[in-house]
């Protein structure tokens, strides 16, 4: 998916996750300013959580895929 002007996401920050709202979107670069007003998040499901209240997008808990091992 293709990031828009406004549409926001999160990144690691050292042992954090910092939200990001992109200021300029080109075809080959972006350029995007942290969020003053939001706080760091030590987890990543609630910086997930919370992008996704940001941008107006429905959001769901993040599915697990391992299997556990057979015996």
């Amino acid at each position: 998916m293709k990031p828009k002007v406004g549409q926001c996401y999160y990144a690691p920050r050292g042992r954090a996750f910092r939200i990001y709202r992109y200021d300029y979107v080109g075809e080959t670069t972006s350029s995007a300013s942290p969020l003053p007003d939001e706080p760091f998040y030590y987890n990543r499901e609630e910086a997930r959580k919370r992008v996704y209240e940001l941008n107006g997008w429905r959001y769901s808990h993040a599915k697990r895929t391992k299997t556990p091992p057979a015996c």
